[in-house]
């Protein structure tokens, strides 16, 4: 028989981790919901800069660590994102095809160099599988991106032929620590591509100080190169350049990954870095509530 100071902690468990899960998502970036359906309108391809990467994972946990590429001055790819209007996503879309980390040796080598896993502490493959999951599963309506090798060497392709480092060059734009201007960083892109890219950076929440994180180029279905969608939500609206990025300060282009690390979380931490921080947050809060309900029914 359970005596009734026993049903009283399992009702007011039961009641407390309800509200808790519920005020835990909505507090907490948590993975988002799949795409019933593969409706798009055009590609982002998005290259990070592995600098940048690296000091954003490095900031989110203490003992996080980085996988470089042999080559730190060149733009890595992120990913090829499909993308309709107005919106993100659509993100994991139903397909028959499951990531299967064999397809991927014959670009293993470039894999590692151009679209390196900059956060070394995970597991292997894990960045190329969250890439196919959520964004390669809605790219299969496309011939050339319908299997997971064509899915790779598309990204691979379009590293080498919108070469970031180049681009930048041409306008005098290498990594440095004086910094440039939003404005100066998308004008380089677009006077080699002459379409609006998408700039997007970490940003300090307390000086503002944004480093340039992820430059994003978009085409559209016959993979030709077309303005970025300037209402998509993960930017500022109503800016003369497409971005994330403060416009007061200069826009760090840094050549080092920097030695003192902040020790909040900045402001753009990417789905895939919090995936592991948020699992590891959710079980010490749990915990401790817990703990504090044991102890208000002793």
């Amino acid at each position: 028989m359970i005596l009734k100071s026993e049903f009283s902690f399992v009702l007011l468990f039961f009641t407390f981790i309800s509200k808790y899960v519920s005020t835990y998502q909505i507090q907490h970036k948590t993975k988002p919901s799949p795409t019933p359906y593969h409706d798009w309108d055009y590609l982002m391809f998005s290259q990070r800069w592995a600098i940048t990467s690296c000091a954003e994972w490095q900031a989110a946990k203490p003992d996080n660590n980085c996988t470089m590429p042999s080559n730190k001055d060149q733009w890595e790819v992120h990913g090829i994102w499909p993308t309709k209007i107005g919106t993100e996503g659509p993100l994991f879309c139903p397909s028959a095809i499951h990531f299967d980390p064999d397809l991927l040796d014959p670009l293993l080598d470039d894999l590692k160099e151009h679209w390196t896993n900059i956060e070394g502490n995970t597991k292997p493959y894990s960045f190329w599988k969250h890439e196919w999951d959520k964004h390669g599963t809605c790219s299969v309506t496309l011939p050339l991106l319908d299997s997971i090798p064509n899915f790779f060497m598309k990204g691979l392709e379009w590293n080498k032929l919108y070469n970031l480092t180049n681009m930048l060059a041409q306008s005098n734009i290498v990594p440095s620590s004086n910094g440039y201007s939003v404005e100066e960083v998308a004008g380089a892109i677009k006077s080699i591509t002459k379409y609006d890219p998408m700039i997007q950076c970490v940003v300090d929440p307390h000086t503002k100080l944004s480093m340039i994180s992820e430059i994003r180029i978009c085409l559209n279905k016959s993979f030709e190169l077309i303005d970025c969608d300037p209402t998509n939500p993960v930017n500022n609206k109503l800016k003369s350049v497409i971005t994330n990025c403060g416009e007061k300060k200069p826009v760090m282009y840094l050549a080092e990954v920097p030695n003192k690390l902040v020790s909040y979380q900045m402001d753009y931490i990417d789905e895939y870095m919090e995936e592991e921080m948020i699992r590891t947050s959710f079980y010490m809060e749990f915990y401790e509530l817990l703990k504090f309900l044991i102890w208000i029914t002793i």
